[in-house]
């Protein structure tokens, strides 16, 4: 079908054309009028990222993405933020709602919760693709309603942001809280161990076992010399050393000397005197007497040696004995430092963990008793003068349009279910046989046509 049979068409069928073209306008005036008014109130919010300490996160100071927008905005849209909003507003004891909630649930549930359920379809949170923030619209047909339900949803979401916030950080104070009780109670077992093993073996620091390890030392050093002595002594002993020490000592030299002019004298006196002489006797007793005076000397120095030898012996045994007694002293104090140094490492790994969680413990309190979320309000719902819906002009207008196109379409169709020869063009498609000519009505002087057209139709085909 070509576009003058299309035209042909319609403007035989412009009664069914002009009947459903009417038909639309008029339904979509009608239904324009009866609808309710419809009014647009939103608001807009700023929505910052959190960083890693939320008491030092300033505003502006992290970027958000997409999917952080889109979360904060079915955070805004959830249950919960318009529950808050609806209680708020006192929505619930309004006739109308607390009639559908009493039908609807039978008093039965929180009717914060229902109602914000059945308002959640007239909100759209609309989150920036290239800003943070975030925009809430509420749709009603009470323009104040729409206005307040917006603002009370946008307080509603910084405080339900705050929460989600401080939640967490409450918890975890809590947890902190619970843990550093056991965790002082171990670091005060700790101390108090150290410090009963301190009072028991007498330890302070390292003072005690410096001092017993420089006693060693001395000790020792005079252990050494002792038993060089003793060496000495006993060395000198085995070869001889008394005769060698009788033979110098001062004394006997003397005594062997007096002893020597005695008897030279008494020999020669008894040359020229006799043996019974008195003068004789009297030499003799003396000869006789430095001998065994020289002879008691002999012993003593002899004695002596001996003597020095077994006193130093004796020292040597007894600083040997002090020696081997001071090592296993300072042993015992190694030994004691290093448990010490055991229950030290155990109070300062409590003292670390406790000082570690102590220092969480005040964050996450801090955390806590934050007033300060990472949501601000931009603006303000206004009650809306104008209805957003619904919109006569645009409606008409599409129904004109619409409705201009559903009309042709029906002329169409009917004309296709119910075909008629409307010119010479269906006649010849009909037919299959080609036009040889058309004469055409004399027309008027108005220019009106005066009869139909007049046409000489193909010839037809003979069998």
């Amino acid at each position: 079908m070509g576009i003058a049979q299309i035209l042909a068409v319609l403007k035989a069928r412009r009664k069914e054309l002009l009947g459903v073209w009417g038909g639309v306008v008029v339904l979509a005036l009608v239904v324009s009028l009866l609808l309710p008014k419809q009014y647009v109130a939103s608001t807009e919010v700023v929505v910052e990222s959190r960083g890693g300490d939320p008491l030092v996160v300033q505003p502006g100071s992290g970027a958000t993405t997409p999917g952080f927008l889109a979360t904060q905005a079915d955070i805004m849209a959830s249950e919960r933020v318009g529950a808050r909003a609806v209680a708020a507003l006192k929505v619930a004891q309004m006739p109308r709602w607390a009639e559908k909630w009493q039908k609807a649930s039978g008093g039965q549930g929180d009717a914060n919760r229902w109602i914000a359920g059945r308002l959640k379809k007239y909100v759209k949170v609309s989150p920036s693709h290239e800003s943070n923030v975030l925009t809430v619209t509420v749709t009603a047909d009470d323009p104040k309603f729409a206005a307040d339900y917006a603002n009370a949803l946008a307080k509603a979401y910084l405080e339900t942001d705050l929460e989600l916030k401080v939640e967490p950080a409450k918890q975890s104070a809590a947890w902190f809280d619970e843990h550093t009780k056991a965790l002082r109670a171990n670091l005060e077992n700790a101390q108090a161990r150290l410090s009963e093993f301190q009072r028991t073996h007498g330890l302070v620091g390292d003072e005690k076992l410096d001092l017993e390890s420089a006693r060693l030392t001395e000790l020792s050093t005079q252990f050494t010399a002792v038993q060089a002595q003793s060496t000495e002594t006993a060395s000198r002993q085995r070869q001889g050393g008394s005769s060698n020490e009788v033979t110098a000592s001062p004394l006997i030299q003397a005594l062997k000397i007096d002893l020597a002019r005695q008897e030279a004298k008494l020999s020669e006196l008894a040359g020229y005197l006799g043996e019974n002489h008195p003068q004789y006797q009297r030499v003799k007793g003396e000869v006789d007497s430095l001998r065994a005076r020289l002879r008691a000397e002999s012993g003593n120095v002899a004695a002596v040696v001996g003597t020095n030898t077994r006193i130093n012996q004796a020292r040597e045994g007894d600083l040997k004995g002090r020696l081997e007694a001071q090592k296993q002293r300072v042993l015992q104090l190694k030994q004691q430092r290093d448990e010490m140094g055991v229950l030290q490492r155990e109070v300062d790994s409590a003292q670390k963990a406790y000082d570690l969680v102590m220092a969480r413990l005040t964050q996450t309190s801090l955390e806590s008793k934050s007033r300060q979320g990472n949501v601000a309000l931009l603006s303000h719902a206004v009650p809306p003068t104008e209805a957003a819906s619904p919109k006569l002009l645009l409606n008409l207008g599409l129904a004109i349009f619409i409705g201009a196109l559903l009309g042709m379409a029906v002329s169409i169709v009917r004309e296709l279910i119910d075909r008629r020869v409307r010119g010479a063009d269906d006649l010849a498609d009909a037919i299959g046989a080609p036009l040889l000519a058309e004469i055409s009505s004399p027309v008027a002087a108005q220019g009106a046509p005066t009869a139909a057209p007049t046409r000489f139709l193909p010839a037809l085909r003979r069998a």
